[in-house]
């Protein structure tokens, strides 16, 4: 497909307006001559009729003027033929006289052939037309204008190719801020991420350049996330990799390889990958800028998430206690919501001590789900540490250090969040969007 050019549409639309320009000074140059032979009798006829009145004697009117033939009609002030001159067939049509100097602004073309028939009203009301065959001035009329029409065609060559250099010039001008950018663009790269300049962009460009730099830093910041990522994934693999190829090779000299232990370190790896999988798939989602429109029922969920963790809690003996409000539901997709419910209540069975306890609110157009258990809170400076991935609370814990940060890029981006709050026990609000109303 040919691709349209941006220069090209400036020049067809100065073409354009070029040609509607030349097409309304022809316009309103089309009947100039008649309206100069028009003006030219007016002034004539006023003089002639000058001191005549509806009794005088014809007689003493010229038969000539300029070179041209005159002929008259008399009316009276109620408009009836009173007399007309010998060179008449008949009488020349009544025309309304045009007021002294006056002329409208806009009028229809006036067609006046070879005579020119104009109105010079008398003292006593009457009016004489007076008509005359003017190829004299009809002649010098219309060399005069050619000639000023030959004028101004010499005039508009060097003015045009100036008027047309200074375009070109100007294109070139504003236009250049577009392809500095382009060359910038184009000189990007996967190391080498910067925004485009847009201090010296048109303000007609400035939305375009922002929107690509916006997209510019969202790309940056999943590439970022990608690279931090594999490079987090590949230090925590890399110890119980070592282990399960140690207990491999010790199961290969073994008569009896220690399986459960070996399926143990297998589950661990399986475990983490999911993880791993699920938070780049959240964290690319987090930096598109994705929005899920799917809506869950949040109390039924949570409910149920409680459910299948109670043989954890009973293995331990202890106690869940569930205060949730009934009927809510929230933004967001079921089993993203699930994981990242299932992952607090982990985090405090696994690592928490005492009653777990499930409360729920809403304030401000959210649902505030509180899990608390009654351990020792987390110090205000590692609350937000304890969200970045693979930090864990206490080295060597159960798990990978995931939970809590998946947990937050689940909800953020649903529009909502995950932190801890200040207190004695450890307190986890995860934040819900409420679903929107049809």
């Amino acid at each position: 497909m040919k691709r349209s050019s941006l220069e090209r549409r400036v020049w067809l639309g100065l073409a354009l307006a070029f040609a509607a320009g030349a097409a309304a000074l022809a316009l309103s140059l089309y009947d100039t001559r008649d309206q100069l032979r028009r003006v030219t009798m007016l002034i004539q006829a006023r003089e002639i009729a000058e001191g005549f009145s509806m009794h005088s004697d014809p007689a003493k009117l010229p038969p000539s003027y300029a070179g041209g033939e005159l002929s008259y009609t008399l009316y009276s002030p109620e408009g009836r033929v009173l007399w007309f001159s010998e060179n008449l067939k008949s009488p020349r049509r009544l025309r309304p006289a045009s007021a002294d100097g006056h002329w409208p602004l806009f009028s229809l073309p006036i067609h006046s052939g070879e005579v020119i028939n104009v109105a010079a009203p008398l003292a006593d009301g009457a009016t004489l037309m007076v008509a005359k065959r003017d190829a004299l001035e009809r002649q010098t009329i219309g060399n005069l204008l050619q000639a000023k029409l030959l004028q101004s065609l010499v005039m508009l060559l060097p003015i045009g190719s100036l008027a047309l250099l200074l375009i070109y010039l100007m294109m070139r001008w504003t236009l250049r801020p577009v392809q500095d950018a382009a060359r910038f663009v184009q000189s990007l790269s996967v190391e080498n991420m910067q925004p485009i300049p847009t201090d010296k962009l048109p303000r007609e460009l400035l939305p375009l350049a922002q929107a690509a730099n916006h997209a510019l830093e969202k790309l940056t910041q999943s590439l970022a996330n990608e690279k931090r990522l594999v490079a987090d994934a590949a230090h925590e693999l890399r110890t119980p990799l070592t282990v399960l190829d140690l207990r491999l090779q010790q199961a290969r000299a073994e008569a009896s390889p220690d399986w459960q232990a070996i399926a143990a370190d297998m589950g661990y790896l399986r475990q983490v990958t999911d993880q791993l999988m699920l938070l780049a798939r959240q964290e690319q989602a987090l930096g598109m800028g994705e929005a899920c429109s799917a809506s869950t029922a949040l109390t039924r969920l949570v409910r149920e998430t409680v459910a299948t963790l109670l043989p954890l809690l009973d293995a331990q003996s202890r106690q869940v206690h569930v205060d949730l409000l009934e009927g809510v539901r929230c933004q967001g997709d079921e089993s993203l919501l699930r994981t990242a419910v299932a992952n607090v209540l982990e985090n405090a069975i696994y690592h928490g001590q005492g009653d777990v306890h499930v409360g729920m609110c809403q304030a401000h157009g959210q649902i505030l789900l509180h899990i608390r258990d009654q351990g020792p809170g987390v110090p205000a400076q590692r609350q937000e540490a304890m969200f970045i991935r693979f930090n864990k609370g206490v080295a060597g814990s159960k798990g990978a250090g995931l939970g809590l940060a998946i947990t937050r890029k689940i909800l953020r981006n649903l529009g909502g969040d995950a932190c801890f709050l200040p207190g004695p026990h450890c307190v986890v609000e995860l934040r819900f969007l409420l679903q929107q109303k049809p």
